[in-house]
């Protein structure tokens, strides 16, 4: 009896010993997400005992509510995207209140471009004539601030099919083909400076930005809380020789309220302390330092990830 109790505790000491904590991040769909996920995942795997870190594709919203649920630990997003999750204020109206901000990470430029032979001077002539209008699916991370952008120009969907315009909802994957091909004469992208999408539109046919002035971007602002505004220099694609202000959003990592403020702590320390690993990744990767690890940040930070701060002196 006394060998059967002995061999039990030495059974649970190898279990625990071994025992891994398992880290799921959602990494959205396309673009930037799958690759710095993947990296975030790598490094904690790297310098974090005993945790398996994976990522998992799926819509950003999905992925937040998965948090909610349990069904996942992590997730990237955008700031504003996180807070409206969180008060239920999204496309799938579930709220998730057990999103902590982790850290803040690197921005994207929202901005509006048209086909350079399209007789348009700015967003607001939607309500004027009639076009083609790209805004993509309402379960998409760009339809929040596709309608912010319209909004500040005080245009709405209806008032496009009144002007006898036409709206496109399909996929973000499709817009390319469809810009291209001429079936979309305005349309909304999101991304870095140079951006990969825009830069491939730069080499065909081209495109022109159709610009904010500085009320129209206090306006998306208002629209879209923990948004700012960005420059895109000029002659920075050959199809705008001019400097341009557009929005800027920025995206941020989301940890599950039930991940233990310990661990938190270490993923944290090893996003800010290994951040230059993750430059060079894709533009803009290089705009995560540990300096805008709070950056427009919207919900609650997590204990783990507030004790780390205030170690720094990013939190006095």
């Amino acid at each position: 009896m006394k060998r059967c109790y002995g061999f039990l505790i030495l059974s649970l000491f190898v279990f625990s010993a071994n025992a891994q904590e398992f880290l799921r991040i959602g990494s959205g769909l396309a673009g930037s997400y799958p690759v710095f996920g993947a990296k975030v995942a790598e490094l904690f795997n790297k310098n974090i005992d005993g945790v398996k870190a994976s990522t998992f594709a799926g819509p950003t919203e999905q992925s937040l509510v998965k948090i909610q649920r349990g069904e996942a630990e992590l997730a990237l997003t955008y700031t504003f995207e996180a807070e409206s999750t969180a008060q239920g204020k999204g496309e799938l109206k579930t709220p998730a209140p057990l999103l902590r901000h982790l850290m803040t990470t690197y921005g994207s430029f929202h901005v509006i471009v048209a086909r350079k032979n399209v007789d348009i001077q700015s967003l607001a002539d939607l309500a004027k004539k009639p076009y083609r209008v790209w805004v993509g699916p309402k379960s998409s991370v760009f339809w929040p601030m596709n309608m912010a952008a319209l909004g500040a120009f005080g245009v709405s969907l209806e008032s496009i099919t009144k002007a006898g315009g036409v709206i496109n909802t399909a996929g973000y994957q499709t817009l390319m083909q469809a810009f291209q091909d001429g079936q979309v004469d305005v349309a909304f992208f999101s991304g870095p400076t140079p951006y990969s999408l825009l830069m491939e539109l730069d080499r065909g046919a081209g495109f022109k930005f159709l610009g904010y002035s500085d009320a129209e971007i206090k306006r998306f602002n208002s629209l879209l809380p923990g948004t700012s505004a960005g420059k895109i220099a000029a002659n920075s694609y050959r199809s705008s020789p001019a400097e341009i202000i557009t929005p800027y959003v920025v995206n941020q990592v989301v940890v599950s309220a039930n991940v233990s403020s310990d661990l938190v702590y270490k993923m944290t320390k090893v996003l800010n302390e290994k951040y230059k690993e993750t430059h060079g990744l894709f533009a803009g990767s290089d705009e995560i330092i540990p300096a805008n690890a709070l950056l427009h940040n919207r919900i609650q930070i997590h204990p783990g990830a507030e004790r780390y701060y205030k170690e720094v002196g990013l939190i006095k």
